[in-house]
């Protein structure tokens, strides 16, 4: 039976992926259970996707945990020039972040969204979705694992839809 790693990779590249958490995020351990589930601390939940990252052989490089729009805004700008890929739940942004999405697509890196809950359940598209190549949404703390588990065979594989600015980014070779 093959091991669980050689079933998802198909390269030995170590990606270098980063994570973005946005508003109401800093306080996970407070928020409605029934809807998030028990998860523990944003932290908590930083070490969980830390730790299937290098079970995965790649490295979550750096993560940005904030209310405020502004700062994520900073971290988009000035500590993604060596990722490869990037996951985001934008949160409390979902409906109104269009700056964020903006900054994001900028990058021109591989996107994945996630989100705990279903914000479609609530009658309108998150406006991210249209910027991402893909959503995990739904699934709790799990949506987290299945968007790390994606990006990273995505990666590998490159058969990922790509970002508007994915082919400039490579050509500036970023």
């Amino acid at each position: 039976m093959p091991d669980l790693i050689s079933v998802i990779r198909t390269s030995e590249q170590r990606w270098r992926i980063g994570l973005v958490n946005g508003p109401n995020m800093p306080h996970l351990e407070k928020r409605e259970r029934e809807r998030f589930g028990d998860v523990g601390t944003i932290r908590d939940l930083e070490a969980r996707i830390r730790t299937l990252a290098d079970a995965l052989g790649v490295e979550l490089v750096r993560t940005c945990v904030s209310n405020h729009e502004g700062e994520i805004l900073d971290w988009i700008q000035t500590q993604t020039d060596d990722l490869d890929g990037l996951l985001v739940n934008p949160a409390g942004l979902t409906w109104t972040g269009e700056a964020t999405r903006h900054a994001l697509y900028d990058t021109g890196l591989p996107v994945i969204e996630i989100h705990f809950a279903n914000p479609n359940r609530r009658g309108k598209p998150s406006i991210f979705t249209e910027s991402v190549v893909g959503t995990c949404q739904g699934l709790r703390k799990h949506s987290y694992t299945a968007a790390l588990v994606a990006l990273v065979a995505m990666l590998d594989d490159g058969d990922f839809q790509k970002p508007g600015l994915f082919d400039e980014r490579k050509r500036r070779g970023t």
